[in-house]
């Protein structure tokens, strides 16, 4: 029997889908086009060498890595503005509802998630330097480093709230109004999640494998996120992944340029990479529900017996 509106993660009430259709295409015109012209306009600030990047266009390595970082993160800043506005004033929604669904949002959960995420998804990062240091390069630029460091600090956080507000708040609840199986939801978070990632440079020539890595990941967010009818724990553990891979174990080719202390030499591999998703994310969601919100059941009603 599907659940009802009440205890599913989504708006208290139902909303017209002609305003989750109108709302979703204001956020990705907030992003598109509002993070693009953001990215311009900080464009200067960057250490940018524009000769390079305008008449070379060698876009990549005209940046120094904190000048890159900073030109791809603040394109989310709107993202995240937009989900926002169109929450608030085109489903007319109270803002704290699309954080939390008819529970309490506690911080603490924040830093569980985050913590769960690094003990269990970066085991086998932490466990691969201890066993085979040779595979990492461990010689970095301090000065290279820090600048680099204080963006991802200030910036890595803002732009993975921005993803989980969009498709684990916006995208989740606007399904939810129709569908409540958490298996239908997570599966369909995780590939809506999974299709930009796959322009990241990893990704290219492994369309599949990738699709089936970032589909996981978005799968495990979505699923604890519809448990709970929260964005804690998603919110912390999204940030945690991209931050230990900005500042502690990274890997060279990927999205985030690679100052981290210890970077793997290679390219990804994937079918390892998925191998230990499929073992480690059911692991993940179990732990992550420390603290969650449970259902409120029927109550029971007691018929005094007349004297």
């Amino acid at each position: 029997m599907p659940l009802p509106l009440k205890d599913r993660f989504t708006t208290p009430s139902r909303r017209p889908r002609w305003r989750w259709w109108v709302g979703t295409l204001v956020i990705l015109a907030f992003w598109f086009i509002g993070g693009s012209v953001l990215s311009v306009v900080i464009l200067p600030w960057t250490g940018v060498d524009l000769e390079g990047f305008f008449v070379e266009g060698d876009m990549f390595t005209s940046f120094p890595s904190w000048g890159f970082l900073l030109f791809a993160l603040v394109s989310f800043i709107p993202l995240l503005v937009g989900v926002l506005v169109a929450y608030r004033f085109i489903l007319g929604v109270k803002l704290r509802r699309l954080f939390a669904s008819g529970v309490p949002f506690k911080m603490w959960r924040v830093g569980w998630g985050a913590l769960t995420w690094v003990l269990v998804m970066a085991g086998p990062a932490i466990v691969a330097v201890v066993l085979s240091p040779e595979q990492f390069q461990t010689s970095f630029d301090w000065q290279s480093f820090l600048p680099y460091a204080v963006i991802a600090l200030l910036l890595l956080p803002v732009q993975t709230t921005a993803e989980e507000v969009f498709f684990r708040g916006w995208l989740i609840q606007g399904l939810s109004q129709r569908y409540s199986s958490i298996w239908l939801l997570s599966v369909a978070s995780g590939l809506l999640f999974a299709l930009p990632h796959l322009a990241n440079p990893e990704a290219v020539g492994a369309l599949l494998p990738a699709m089936f890595g970032y589909g996981m990941v978005g799968f495990a967010l979505a699923w604890v996120t519809i448990r709970d009818r929260s964005l804690e724990i998603a919110i912390g553990a999204h940030a945690a992944n991209n931050l230990f891979a900005a500042l502690v174990v990274g890997y060279e080719g990927g999205a985030l340029p690679a100052e981290a202390p210890l970077v793997s030499s290679g390219d990804v591999d994937w079918s390892i990479d998925n191998l230990l998703s499929i073992v480690l994310i059911p692991l993940f969601i179990v732990i992550s529900r420390l603290g969650h919100h449970k259902r409120q059941g029927p109550k029971k009603v007691t018929v005094a017996a007349r004297s």
